[in-house]
């Protein structure tokens, strides 16, 4: 099995962790459950710097085994059906981990979600869209599939502050482009930023801002950290137009 790289070719972890990782990886694809779930809450429970947070069995373990199972799948080391039951049984275990992730109070603005078609974008919007919930945001996960069209109704009959699409593939870039135009010149929900993520972006710098995006990330952990960072500035601005009280 290759060295554990996530969508864009970065290492991952100690040489330890990366032992545990390979292992995660074969008994997902062999579809060992039981397996899995005891190695999880062995990951948990030996990694000190963990010491049972649900983000860090995100970010050390889960994603890199997606990643991981995205790469393998892309050099046709293995079959379409072993990936995605692996990427199914994963998932599994990520809505568990999920459950035990700190909640954060509520910030009352809504994030849609999409991804491209592939398994494996499914499973790194759905990593993001439980990170970004238990950070207050208020989450509509489409998933892959939906057309463009489908999805600007989404947007204006829903009203998000945000809309982010993980989509890795090549011929997933049009379909945004052409989402993004239709935002962009109908404006159905003033103010709303779109942010994408996906190895196309990164493999062809510049893409996401020429396709008219206003944010990018690599992983859904840096795709909530735009977020959290497009949020403070946001609050930040509108602090600075609110007037100050006069002293009595």
């Amino acid at each position: 099995m290759p060295q554990a790289t996530d969508f864009y070719g970065n290492s991952f972890g100690s040489s330890r962790t990366s032992h545990e990782l390979e292992r995660f990886v074969r008994l997902l694809i062999h579809g060992d459950r039981v397996g899995c779930r005891d190695l999880v809450r062995e990951f948990l429970d030996g990694h000190s710097e963990c010491s049972g947070d649900a983000t860090c069995a995100l970010r050390e373990l889960a994603w890199p085994a997606c990643a991981t199972l995205d790469a393998l799948a892309r050099r046709d080391q293995i079959g379409t059906a072993e990936e995605h039951s692996a990427t199914v049984l994963l998932a599994q275990l990520v809505q568990r981990i999920e459950c035990g992730l700190a909640k954060r109070p509520a910030r009352c603005k809504l994030v849609v979600v999409a991804t491209g078609p592939r398994s494996t974008e499914e499973l790194a919007g759905e990593i993001f869209s439980g990170l970004a919930e238990a950070d207050g945001f208020d989450i509509l996960y489409l998933g892959g599939g939906v057309e463009s069209d489908e999805l600007f109704s989404q947007i204006a009959a829903r009203r998000p502050a945000y809309f982010v699409s993980f989509a890795a593939a090549g011929p997933d870039a049009p379909r945004l482009r052409r989402l993004i135009t239709a935002v962009r010149t109908q404006d159905p929900v003033p103010g709303l930023r779109l942010g994408v993520g996906g190895g196309v972006f990164e493999r062809a710098p510049g893409l996401a801002e020429e396709i008219g995006a206003h944010f990018e990330a690599n992983s859904p952990f840096d795709m909530l950290a735009e977020l959290q960072r497009m949020e403070t500035s946001s609050v930040a601005w509108h602090s600075s137009k609110t007037p100050r009280s006069r002293a009595a």
